[in-house]
């Protein structure tokens, strides 16, 4: 998450701690405390990076940043949010669509495209798993309509210059058990999603992907989620909260 943080007041912070390093005996003479310059060489860099490494470094529900964050939400907006946990929502895919198509191709037979205009979404239940620190970023997802699990391979936030929201970037690769004749057992896809900071436990977006793209069967549509629970429960799968997702949108 470092690339949103904000660095103009950081480098601003960075220079006031040289100066004070630098000055560190004149100040500690002031003050009437003795104060090496040895000592602030050795020590200086190791305790700055024990900071960030011990502070910012984990992503456990416990991890110090989390707690802090938790008793100050307005960290959230000044700094960087905390999205970890589990996010459950819908999928809305174009596979409809495409699926006319290929009916029509195989049965050789014309078809409108107000037709294709008006063809409803195909919707899924989904779940996703963000774990966040200032140095990784990552998501896995499951679906309720298939025993298939995703993992992002590279995802990077970053903030929109025209408005507050943060875009959530990332390419991931899926695994399908026992594919159809119309998927692939292993196919790449992307998603864009964006978190509002004045809606923290929501999240929008779009996705494509590459599956059976050679036959023009590569899907996309768009993703809604909101988070359910800052920490996964171990005894649950994704697929198992996405099905528990799944059962209350048809209740």
């Amino acid at each position: 998450m470092y690339a949103l943080l904000p660095w103009k007041t950081l480098g601003t912070g960075l220079m006031i701690v040289v100066g004070l390093a630098v000055y560190a005996d004149d100040f500690g003479a002031w003050i009437g405390v003795t104060v090496s310059d040895s000592a602030i060489t050795r020590y200086l860099p190791m305790a700055v990076l024990a900071v960030l490494g011990i502070v910012f470094g984990l992503t456990a529900y416990w991890a110090p940043w989390r707690y802090i964050w938790r008793k100050i939400p307005q960290l959230n907006r000044m700094v960087f949010p905390d999205l970890n946990g589990v996010w459950v929502g819908t999928t809305a895919s174009n596979w409809p669509t495409i699926e006319k198509m290929r009916n029509a191709a195989v049965s050789d037979s014309a078809i409108e495209l107000a037709e294709l205009h008006e063809t409803a979404e195909r919707h899924d239940a989904i779940a996703v798993e963000i774990t966040a620190s200032l140095y990784s970023f990552r998501l896995a997802t499951g679906l309720s309509s298939m025993d298939a699990t995703s993992y992002s391979i590279t995802a990077r936030p970053w903030k929109c210059q025209h408005t507050p929201g943060i875009h959530l970037a990332y390419v991931y690769e899926q695994e399908t058990k026992d594919p159809s004749a119309t998927d692939e057992e292993r196919h790449m896809g992307a998603a864009d999603l964006v978190y509002d900071p004045q809606a923290h436990d929501d999240l929008e977006g779009v996705y494509w992907t590459r599956r059976s793209w050679i036959d023009g069967l590569n899907t996309a549509g768009r993703l809604r989620l909101r988070r359910v629970s800052s920490k996964r429960d171990p005894a649950m799968s994704l697929r198992d909260y996405a099905l528990r997702e799944k059962v209350r949108l048809e209740t």
